[in-house]
């Protein structure tokens, strides 16, 4: 069995670092509740949240972030994401299966999971297993393009995928 610092890790794309940040919770939220803000951030589909499989030592982290913007529209945003250790979703029978992306940049489509079966209460634990175990960061515009541009470069970017307007800030033309 691996130790807990040799577990992968999954990241959840969010919408702000923020709305995690304990001392911003309203002050009215009572111990232990967490603000419904979040829940944008834990936006279900088919009853299943996607998740990316990031490696112990998070080697393929900034892969995995541009692979997952290499679909954006929106362009020159830092991205915020939360980590959590695998072994808390394997710990509580959570069922992640893999369920390979469809991003533009082919060789970190593979690393997608989905978490699925989640009833709203699941939804509400894996929200509360953030808040508390969940690694909270943000990535810079300038590394996910920089990270693009190469993998531009080592032809691993499907461009038929990509929106035209990303396409012209990384200066790709197909």
């Amino acid at each position: 069995m691996k130790h807990i610092n040799e577990m992968p890790y999954f990241l959840r794309a969010i919408y702000s670092n923020i709305n995690w940040e304990r001392t911003q919770f309203p002050s009215w939220l009572k111990e232990g509740e967490l603000p419904s803000c979040i829940i944008r951030d834990l936006r279900a589909d088919n009853n299943a949240l996607s998740l990316w499989e990031i490696s112990d030592d998070k080697s393929n982290l900034l892969d995995i972030v541009a692979a997952f913007v290499s679909l954006r529209k929106d362009i020159k945003y830092d991205f915020d994401y939360a980590l959590l250790s695998a072994n808390y979703l394997d710990e509580l029978s959570f069922t992640h299966s893999k369920k390979p992306a469809k991003t533009a940049y082919r060789d970190m489509n593979h690393y997608h999971r989905n978490v699925s079966n989640l009833s709203i209460n699941n939804v509400v634990y894996f929200a509360h297993l953030l808040s508390r175990h969940g690694e909270f960061d943000r990535m810079g515009w300038k590394d996910i393009e920089a990270r693009l541009k190469e993998a531009y470069t080592r032809g691993q970017l499907d461009l038929k995928k990509m929106k035209p307007e990303l396409k012209q800030q990384l200066g790709i033309s197909e």
